[in-house]
């Protein structure tokens, strides 16, 4: 799988719930792998042969739009792909072939919209699906050019979400190439060879029956962290995973006179290395827009420094690799990075593919990681994705790991002074300070309200609250990262209280981002099966609501403070002559980015009594 990831700009919450508790006896998946069959013969130089086999029972409603198309992904220029037969298996036991013009090649847009690669997909279109319906199909594949010459590498990890009864896969290999197995929770190994096998064939063959499914869970880790699987790699550890990268990446990377014109004229004038990286940085993530065009391999080997320069578009690895020979230009030295932006914080016992899904720069010199497709991420931060992850140093073989949470860097501090009127409204200002990657998350935001409708944009983010009201965000520059971020804004919110009382209200969030009431929404679900992944940050907000002179306040909220496991939260409310002023404080500090059933404990504890401060009122008359 190529490294064909967009920008990642997605906030990772500070805590991962599940949305949903459906009782498991309520869950039924919408279908069945009632056989899956993979066969591979590797030759010495990492071609391979593969057949897929595949029949698929249909068990719900739902199954028959998600499962009535299959998909064969492959790339034409590294491989050909045959589609034997594929056939519906009515209840009944009639057989509906496929026909040929229902049998289609499309362009694989798993990348997104920004990706263009030899990546094809062969769709074939089931006719009569229905519940009870199975679907079967048999291909052959033959891989010309490996991606790595002299190298193979395959995974399957099963996933908790799907009910096998009968998976096989089975491998063998000339002698010349030697692959290591990793298989847990399988059954199956090494085998003897076949009285028609070649001299010094070596085989393999593993079965796998699940039984059970389970529903999904939000924030659960990727299934490489703990699934059932069967691995084969000849790469013999990570390091020569990376030179194989390198070899194929570094030449990509030539200083040519352009690359050492740009490079100087960006640095003129900077007065320390650290300068001259940044404005590098800078001008990459903001020049070269994401787009990838991929040709053979190219889904693992950038294109070169000098072409991404000319046309101003790249994706991962070409920011990288341009990045990469600026810096050269300067005599900075850098390095590929590879690095998975999904929930997986451990790399697998062998090199494959799996996690990796992005590449990104880091410079020796600097101890720092620099990914230049996050064109909000100021030089020192890295978007929520990138952080706390193994990468793979291509040019020294060496594993690391990127920054990170820290509530001390990656936090969010809103200021809001609010006045409410004699016809209950409420004016108010605010001024918003996100650190780390929120301030990566806050600037794209606020980037896809400029040159929209502001009254629609208001409109939007009040609703969040069930507020309504006019307002605006002044004037922002998201793209300038060398500025000091602040999100500021004024509002006025239609009537929130009857003046005059005697009434009771809330404290107004405006036009704040409100993280610790949206945090206040999270809910566990009943039975947690799986680990699942978790964040570190904190949210201050402070509030002062200023009342008419013909206003008398009776009585205001208790203070709150509470501390159990890694969460913290503190809210204090003090009564001035005219006016009310509110502090509140959640953070939640971890060791590390997985969790446990202790966590959705102390959450529940938590939850209840954020939702109790949040819901207390001001008294008055």
């Amino acid at each position: 799988m190529g490294l064909t990831l967009k920008p990642f700009l997605r906030l990772l919450p500070l805590l991962w719930l599940a949305c949903s508790s459906v009782a498991l006896a309520q869950y039924v998946p919408s279908a069945t792998r009632l056989r899956s069959a993979d066969t591979f013969h590797v030759k010495q130089d990492g071609q391979f042969t593969q057949t897929l086999e595949s029949l698929l029972r249909i068990d719900t409603p739902q199954g028959i739009s998600a499962w009535g198309e299959q998909r064969i992904t492959y790339n034409d220029k590294l491989e050909k792909l045959e589609l034997v037969e594929a056939y519906t298996l009515l209840k009944d036991g009639s057989r509906i072939d496929v026909p040929p013009d229902r049998i289609r090649i499309q362009d694989d847009t798993s990348g997104g919209d920004s990706i263009f690669s030899d990546e094809k997909v062969m769709v074939i279109i089931f006719p009569k699906v229905e519940v009870g319906a199975q679907l079967y199909y048999r291909a052959n594949s033959v891989q010309i050019t490996p991606v790595f010459p002299g190298h193979f590498y395959w995974s399957n990890y099963f996933s908790p979400h799907v009910r096998y009864e009968e998976v096989s896969i089975n491998l063998t290999h000339e002698p010349g190439i030697a692959i290591q197995v990793d298989a847990d929770r399988v059954q199956g190994g090494r085998v003897e060879p076949l009285p028609g096998d070649a001299p010094g064939t070596v085989r393999y063959r593993f079965t796998f029956t699940q039984n059970q499914a389970y529903p999904i869970e939000t924030g659960r880790l990727g299934l490489s962290e703990f699934a059932p699987h069967v691995a084969f790699s000849s790469f013999a550890n990570y390091a020569e995973f990376a030179q194989a990268y390198q070899t194929r990446a570094k030449p990509m990377a030539a200083v040519t006179p352009a690359i050492s014109k740009m490079a100087n004229e960006l640095a003129a004038g900077a007065k320390d290395e650290r300068e001259r990286v940044r404005r590098l940085y800078n001008w990459v993530s903001h020049e070269i827009r994401y787009l990838g065009v991929y040709a053979g391999a190219g889904g693992w080997v950038p294109h070169d420094a000098q072409s991404v320069l000319d046309n101003r578009y790249g994706d991962c690895k070409d920011h990288v690799v341009l990045l990469e020979a600026l810096l050269a230009a300067l005599g900075i030295d850098s390095t590929t990075a590879l690095i998975g932006t999904e929930r997986v914080y451990q790399l697998p016992k062998l090199p494959i593919s799996t996690p990796f899904d992005h590449v990104i720069t880091y410079v020796p010199s600097l101890n720092l990681f620099l990914d230049s497709t996050s064109q909000f991420s100021p030089m020192g931060t890295l978007p929520a994705g990138d952080m706390d992850k193994p990468v793979l140093l291509t040019a020294t073989g060496k594993l690391s790991r990127t920054p990170a949470r820290k509530v001390s860097k990656d936090n969010t501090y809103s200021i809001a002074a609010l006045i409410l009127q004699e016809n209950g409204r409420v004016y108010g200002k605010s001024l918003t300070y996100p650190r780390g990657f929120m301030e990566t998350d806050s600037r794209a935001a606020q980037f896809s309200y400029l040159n929209r409708d502001r009254a629609r944009t208001v409109d939007e983010l009040l609703s969040r609250f069930q507020e309504t009201g006019i307002g605006r965000i002044t004037k922002s520059e998201p793209m300038n990262l060398d500025k000091p971020w602040i999100v500021e804004a004024v509002f006025e919110l239609d009537p929130v209280v009857n003046v005059p009382g005697p009434s009771a209200m809330t404290i107004p969030i405006g036009l704040i981002p409100g993280n610790i009431k949206s945090t206040s929404n999270a809910k566990v679900p009943e039975t947690r099966r799986f680990p699942f992944a978790c964040g570190t940050g904190s949210y201050r907000e402070t509030t002062t609501l200023t009342f008419p002179k013909s206003v008398h306040v009776e009585r205001i909220p208790e203070n709150v403070r509470f501390k159990r496991g890694s969460y913290e939260y503190e809210a204090t409310y003090e009564l001035k002559p005219d006016l009310l002023l509110v502090k509140r404080h959640y953070q939640t500090a971890r060791p590390k980015p997985v969790c446990n059933a202790d966590d959705d404990r102390n959450w529940n504890a938590f939850r209840e009594l954020l939702q109790r401060d949040l819901r207390a009122q001001v008294f008055f008359k």
